[in-house]
Formats: structure tokens, sequence, C-alpha cells
């Protein structure tokens, strides 16, 4: 279920949140294609990168681990980050 999922959710995190990779790769200091492998299924995150990503998207680890559903409260103006980069 696991693996599954998260692939397909940390892309629409992303997706939804208004990020390009190349930014979150930036905000977060990890390469770039790290994302990329994270959103094909190729890399699994590590805890740390895990609840990094969570805490970034502002979603639960268990959303993106495909376990819940995704706070209907999700908005991205509350995100401390500069207007272009949104």
């Amino acid at each position: 279920m696991y693996k599954e999922n998260f692939p397909e959710r940390i892309k629409k995190a992303r997706i939804d949140a208004g990020y390009t990779q190349p930014q979150v790769a930036e905000e977060l200091k990890i390469p770039k294609s790290t994302i990329s492998k994270y959103e094909t299924g190729n890399l699994e995150p590590d805890l740390e990168k895990l609840g990094a990503l969570a805490d970034f998207y502002c979603v639960s680890t268990d959303w993106l681990l495909g376990l819940g559903q995704k706070s209907s409260s999700f908005n991205v103006s509350r995100l401390n980050v500069s207007p272009k980069l949104r």
C-alpha cells in the first residue's frame, strides 16, 4: 500500500502547493533528481526527509503514505514562502 501510494501523493502535494520540482529541491536542499525519483517511485525518502516533505507541503506523513485523507484546511497562502515561489 505505501509504495504504491507515496509517488502519486508526493507529486499531488507538490502540484497542489504550486511548486515545481526545482523549487522544492532548492527550498529543502534536496537534489532535484531525488525529488523526481520520489515522484516516480524509484526512491523512497528516509524518515527525516519524509517528515520534512510532509511539513513543507502541510500534509501528514500518514496521508503521504496512503493512510489518511488530506486535510481539507490545506491552504498554500499560509505557507511562509515568497510569492514568486507559489
